[in-house]
């Protein structure tokens, strides 16, 4: 027997086994291995009937919810009006209670008082009120010397607590004044201390002469492009003493001749942060760019401060030979400030993804500008702390 005979016969038997059979609810036809069953459904109707059956039980839950709710609204309907015939119950009974106390007292027996009833009594029977003069007692001499006296105390009271010279004194009370010229004259004595210039304690003012102010360190942030932007996260701890010096388009070279001029009035020992090398590594050389940054460190080793470089971020627009380079210059530049005793600040591991540069690959985009502006803040916490 040959191979194609044999490949025949196996045809003609998979033939015999493989029938045509319609599904019993969609009417659809399916080819099928083996004699099915009489009532064949299709695997779609079956999907359709779960649904169904699922559809139907929650439909059933649905009811039994709406049948809930209706029997819970009539039991608060229900407790509601028991609520309300109780207290119209209580209402007719104070009512009932008031009538009867008006009865009582008409005939003499009994009375219900209440405490608007007996405050109205009350000021009947007072009738006119009495005028009296409560400063009558200044025109005798021994009022007015009680009234001196207890003047007198209040102000040694009022010496001690406020900020006016000891030598200074208040306005005394005579006899003959009346109330309202005391107060007059207490009035224009204390706005006349207000407004004049010896109002500290005694030492005072010759302890704040005496006294140096200590200022506070400033902080320089100068580089190139790449610090736009970051002006605001770098200084919101302390505007007055930390500034950015942005430079676009510097180079190594451009921040070493403007240097000294950006840090005149810079004070004693200054901390300086410097972000360049990103536009010296598109156009020189490696021994070129080490060349430049050590003369920047001479410049800035005849300036007293502190110093730190930060490091190149990579440019994802050039490609992995311009970022070999950066790398090679970074860890040269690492070295470089060990051995200068410079500080040193890298930011390659934190830059790596493309999203933190803009569309030309070279700046950096609003959420690269928050970070780099973030790490610089907390690296100028490090270094003053």
């Amino acid at each position: 027997m040959t191979d194609t005979e044999a490949a025949v016969g196996v045809t003609h038997v998979v033939e015999d086994t493989m029938k045509m059979t319609g599904c019993g609810s969609c009417g659809m036809y399916m080819i099928l291995e083996g004699a099915p069953g009489k009532s064949f459904v299709c695997m779609k109707c079956r999907l359709i009937e779960l649904m169904e059956e699922n559809i139907r039980g929650l439909e059933m839950q649905v009811e039994s919810l709406v049948e809930f709710r209706k029997g819970f609204e009539q039991i608060m309907e229900q407790r509601h009006e028991v609520s309300e015939g109780k207290s119209s119950d209580l209402q007719m009974e104070a009512g009932l209670g008031n009538s009867e106390g008006r009865l009582g007292e008409e005939s003499g027996q009994w009375k219900h008082v209440t405490k608007r009833t007996r405050q109205r009594k009350r000021r009947a029977n007072e009738g006119k009120t009495e005028l009296k003069n409560r400063f009558a007692e200044l025109e005798n001499e021994e009022g007015a010397q009680q009234v001196v006296t207890e003047g007198g105390r209040a102000r040694k009271k009022r010496r001690a607590a406020s900020p006016i010279g000891k030598g200074e004194e208040l306005m005394e009370i005579t006899p003959n004044m009346i109330p309202r010229r005391i107060q007059d004259g207490l009035k224009r004595i204390t706005r006349e201390n207000r407004n004049g210039k010896n109002l500290q304690p005694e030492g005072t003012g010759n302890r704040l002469e005496n006294s140096t102010v200590t200022r506070k360190r400033l902080v320089y942030v100068i580089g190139d492009s790449l610090l736009r932007r970051i002006d605001r996260p770098v200084t919101r701890a302390d505007p007055e003493n930390r500034r950015v010096c942005c430079l676009p388009g510097a180079k190594i070279r451009d921040v070493d001749l403007r240097l000294k001029r950006i840090l005149k009035g810079a004070g004693k020992n200054p901390l300086i942060i410097l972000h360049v090398g990103t536009n010296d590594t598109a156009r020189f050389l490696l021994e070129s760019i080490k060349g430049e940054y050590a003369r920047l460190g001479k410049t800035l080793k005849e300036i007293e401060a502190q110093v730190i470089f930060s490091g190149i971020l990579p440019v994802p627009r050039e490609g992995q030979q311009r970022c070999d380079k950066i790398m090679t210059i970074n860890r040269w530049l690492r070295q470089w400030c060990y051995k200068e005793g410079f500080g040193m600040y890298g930011h390659w591991e934190a830059f790596m993804d493309r999203g933190q540069f803009s569309r030309d690959g070279l700046h950096l985009s609003r959420e690269g500008n928050r970070l780099l502006g973030w790490r610089l803040a907390q690296l100028i916490k490090r270094a003053l702390n």
